[in-house]
């Protein structure tokens, strides 16, 4: 009977020791831990779309840096319109289609103070890393500031807005 004891208390004894130096995992320095960002710390943004503008057109492109789908919004209507969203080497793409044009039913969006009316296609890229904003319309183009009352009318017109400086402007 000991022998058929004796080595169930080795190993009972064996279970009970405590672990070696090398087994305890390794103690972190908090200070060399990455910094998390904080999700209320507001990006460099451009203050180029604040004022109320309106912009109509065939198809318009937006690309910006991280931070642009803060300050973008679209209105679709799922009967009427179509949508794709993916994450492409260039970024975070969603693309908006009028998928029944003859319905008379155009894509609103928004971007800050800028309202969008799209007749046809309306693409949103999200890219890495530091770039101004840039929207590109094409088409027939007609665009207005509203406190000024200035407008343009064009087959392409190019909205662009520096991040962390002064505003790009129009080209």
């Amino acid at each position: 009977m000991l022998r058929r004891t004796l080595p169930l208390l080795a190993l009972a004894l064996a279970a009970c020791t405590a672990p070696t130096r090398e087994a305890q995992p390794p103690t972190v320095d908090p200070a060399a831990e990455p910094e998390v960002p904080d999700p209320l710390v507001r990006r460099p943004w451009t203050t180029s779309f604040q004022e109320p503008a309106l912009l109509f057109a065939d198809r318009v492109r937006i690309e910006g840096p991280k931070g642009l789908l803060d300050h973008f919004a679209a209105r679709t209507v799922d009967e009427y319109h179509g949508y794709d969203a993916e994450t492409r080497p260039e970024g975070f793409v969603q693309s908006f289609t009028v998928s029944r044009p003859e319905a008379g039913v155009e894509l609103r969006a928004y971007l800050d103070a800028l309202e969008l009316v799209v007749l046809e296609a309306l693409v949103v890229v999200e890219r890495p890393g530091d770039l101004d904003v840039s929207v590109v319309a094409e088409g027939d183009v007609y665009w207005r500031e509203t406190a000024s009352g200035r407008e343009q009318r064009a087959s392409r017109l190019v909205l662009e807005g520096g991040v962390g400086g002064p505003p790009a402007g129009e080209r």
